[in-house]
């Protein structure tokens, strides 16, 4: 069977680096806030940094969000003036030591940070990694200043912070970029202490890199209670049945009522349309299960009602919803009662954090831009890689992944240089005779577009090869020409390779005309292949991996956190139709 995958029903875009420029704000009860909706992958800690106000300050504008945040949610983040930043900045200062901390069950960055009377800011830069969460038995660094009284600890260091500069000569392959994250140091503040102009470095280059020297005092203070952990061994999270439970909800919104959109209607039919067929197949492969099918409309309370019914208390595995913001409701109910979930459509990263029972069917964003990454590398052409940095917060979450992707991934040989560039200095680097790939992973209309016009302009006169490496949104922009993206070879990512031309889709449309006396559409295809994936690698304990338009390879995101699919396509457009070139799953 061939390869496909679904509509994205809900975009997913990541955590935010700079504040936007022009943010929403609304006055509360006498003071201004910032109005910030949640997309896929936001943390508080990057609704922080885009937005420069402590974690506290959020935290308290809203409460329950240290417990998690939800895409679509709206956080007001409070407006602080560049005064009342200054005063905020001086509290990080002057601490005089560190104290050490074992994490227990229950705890969250939140709870810690209150209980030593610091702020989540000051416990983040302390222990860099942690803005992702903590897990149990993890040791912290805390730091306190001088007359602090300890609730308990095993040992305060105190530390003597000095300036060292490094001598540093650039290898092979390196970037300014890679070598600030490995010493965890500002690129600016390397081309600084360098006397460089900018950023550009080849090997061989002599550098300076400045770092802290530490001197640890250990002083004596009374020992904490040690807390008993058990593992769970991770074979007996599901066992094998003779008789499955499956339910499957979906907005099909039979009365119409609030938050009714005919698109979801239509959509969630056309999955079920598909997963019923596959359902009839799995019975086929001996698949003894009862399927109860659920209206979950966009409501939380349906949900919740629906989840307190009797027969939930034997389910083995949950499909559904489709709006991502009420993913997290079931996903948690699932965790408690030791029931797979999956996610059949985008959801936000954030649920998979510290929850083994999730399944997220399709590969996110990141996922699939480094897939692009992961092609380009190995493909290994003498075409020069130009990276071009987008303007959209979201966006730049992806030129940061692509970047740190091409770099990062074990490769043999010499690994190509990767050119970085703007908007608007990318027409630089393309010249007459030089063969160039040149990525913009934006997702944005306008931008694209941007691009686009610009490149059009550049290669007007030039003879010379281009390929345009974008992203699978750009097949609904309206405003780029079919015919430019045939001329500059467009090539993207996607988690799906819908082609009505397959065999094996031509089949499954005279199965779906025949049953069902209606064309098959590409959601349908998705449901069919969700459902079959699931029930017989998870239910009939058997190995598949390829569906009608999706591939799966489901990894775990981490010890503790749920899988995802890894599975990319790499397609491109030529002669105005849709092919594929390669397949990732890294």
């Amino acid at each position: 069977m061939k390869n496909w995958i679904l509509f994205v029903f809900v975009f997913g875009a990541i955590s935010l680096f700079a504040q936007p420029k022009h943010a929403e704000t609304e006055i509360k009860d006498g003071k201004k806030y910032y109005v910030h909706y949640v997309q896929s992958g936001n943390s508080l800690w990057g609704i922080h940094v885009l937005y420069n106000v402590p974690v506290d300050e959020i935290v308290a504008a809203n409460p329950g969000v240290e417990n998690g945040i939800k895409e679509g949610q709206k956080i007001r983040v409070p407006f602080i003036d560049k005064k009342t930043l200054v005063e905020v900045d001086k509290t990080k200062q002057g601490f005089q030591s560190e104290v050490k901390h074992t994490v227990l069950p229950q705890e969250t960055l939140y709870g810690i940070s209150k209980k030593y009377g610091i702020t989540i800011d000051q416990l983040i830069a302390a222990n860099p990694g942690v803005e992702n969460g903590v897990r149990i038995k993890q040791e912290l660094n805390i730091p306190v200043a001088s007359g602090f009284v300890m609730p308990s600890t095993v040992v305060v260091p105190r530390i003597v912070f000095s300036d060292t500069i490094i001598d540093y000569v650039v290898l092979d392959n390196e970037t300014m970029y890679s070598i600030s994250k490995r010493f965890m140091v500002q690129v600016e503040d390397i081309v600084a202490v360098s006397g460089l102009k900018n950023s550009r470095i080849k090997p061989g280059d002599a550098i300076k890199i400045p770092v802290k020297k530490e001197k640890f005092q250990k002083l004596e203070i009374r020992e904490i209670s040690k807390v008993e952990v058990r593992k769970v061994d991770s074979n007996l999270l599901f066992r094998l049945k003779d008789e499955y439970r499956i339910a499957i909800l979906l907005p099909f919104f039979l009365d119409k009522g609030e938050g009714f959109t005919q698109n979801a209607s239509d959509l969630s039919t056309e999955f079920y349309m598909g997963a019923k067929l596959a359902i009839d197949s799995l019975k086929k492969l001996g698949l003894n299960a009862v399927f109860y099918v659920y209206d979950s409309e966009n409501d939380t309370a349906v949900i919740k009602s629906i989840l307190k019914k009797p027969e939930f208390d034997a389910m083995d595995m949950v499909i559904g919803p489709l709006f991502s913001d009420k993913m997290g409701i079931v996903a948690r109910w699932c965790k408690n009662k030791k029931v797979k979930f999956i996610c059949p459509v985008s959801c936000n990263s954030d649920i998979l954090k510290d929850n083994p029972y999730v399944y997220a069917a399709l590969p996110s964003d990141i996922t699939l831009i480094e897939g692009a990454a992961s092609y380009l590398l190995n493909r290994n052409s003498k075409e020069q890689l130009i990276l071009v940095k987008p303007v959209l917060d979201r966006d730049v979450i992806l030129y940061e992944r692509f970047r740190t992707a091409y770099m990062d991934f074990p490769y043999n040989g010499t690994r190509q240089k990767l050119i970085e560039t703007t908007l608007k200095d990318f027409k630089t680097y393309v010249k007459k005779g030089v063969n160039s790939t040149i990525i913009i992973p934006s997702t944005d209309e306008s931008t694209s577009s941007k691009f686009m016009n610009t490149l059009i302009l550049s290669t007007a006169n030039i003879a010379t090869e281009i390929t345009v490496f974008g992203t699978k949104e750009w097949l609904s922009f309206e405003s780029i020409n079919g015919a430019y993206k045939n001329k500059y070879n467009f090539h993207f990512t996607a988690p799906n390779d819908f082609n009505y031309t397959y065999e094996s889709t031509k089949e499954m449309t005279k199965v779906f005309r025949r049953t069902y006396n209606a064309d098959i559409t590409k959601m349908a295809v998705h449901g069919f292949d969700v459902m079959l994936y699931f029930g017989v690698k998870h239910l009939l304990n058997k190995e598949t991996s390829v569906g009608l338009m999706s591939n799966f390879n489901l990894i775990q995101r981490g010890v503790g956190n749920g899988f995802e699919n890894r599975n990319a396509f790499i397609l491109k457009q030529h002669d105005f139709e849709i092919i594929k070139l390669d397949e990732t799953n890294d």
